[in-house]
């Protein structure tokens, strides 16, 4: 979609104040910290998207893990979580 790569459209036609990071990409990287936090990969993982990231902002990868289950999520600084993942194993 333009607006993660199209930066008058994302803010012209759409009204963001920048480029958005792609929401399935953010899952991915949930995914991999979920994997390199317990040492394999989930055997079920699940992801939505609570709140847009721009392109040109910070964010954190954060998580609590607790034995066979992960909660993880993305947090731009000074705001709440922009994208909640589950992860099981």
């Amino acid at each position: 979609h333009r607006i993660h790569y199209d930066l008058p459209y994302a803010t012209g036609t759409e009204g963001y104040s920048g480029l958005v990071v792609h929401g399935p990409m953010q899952a991915t990287l949930l995914c991999q910290f979920a994997t390199d936090l317990a040492g394999q990969a989930p055997r079920r993982f699940a992801f939505r998207s609570t709140a847009p990231i721009l392109g040109t902002a910070p964010f954190d990868l954060c998580a609590d893990l607790k034995d066979t289950e992960a909660r993880l999520w993305t947090a731009r600084p000074g705001n709440g979580p922009a994208m909640k993942a589950d992860a099981y194993w």
